[in-house]
């Protein structure tokens, strides 16, 4: 059942964003509109030539496409320190200004 008075439209549009295609589309339009096809193909064809190890990588890379930007917990805990090792110091310190306000003199 819909509802009879449709809420305001959330400013993320998921996936399927239609104002960053409109965007996106305009902007290829003015880059193709604009003459810069055939420099940047130029440009791109030199690139190849002079530096044919760079370019293969960058296409491998290209090709795998965007990588996650999040990562599992394990993965976060072997590239830095754990939980435990990341909140110690906050309980010592709070631990310590807990002693200093309530342990009498």
């Amino acid at each position: 059942m819909k509802p009879e008075k449709p809420t305001q439209r959330d400013a993320n549009q998921g996936e399927g964003d239609r104002s960053s295609a409109r965007r996106y589309d305009r902007h290829l339009r003015e880059f193709i509109a604009g003459g810069k096809v055939e420099p940047a193909a130029h440009e791109a064809e030199v690139y190849v030539v002079n530096k044919p190890e760079e370019a293969a990588r960058a296409e491998r890379r290209a090709r795998r496409g965007p990588q996650p930007t999040r990562i599992s917990i394990d993965e976060m805990i072997a590239r830095s320190r754990t939980v435990v090792e990341r909140v110690r110091p906050v309980v010592h310190r709070v631990l310590g200004k807990l002693r200093a306000r309530f342990v009498r003199k």
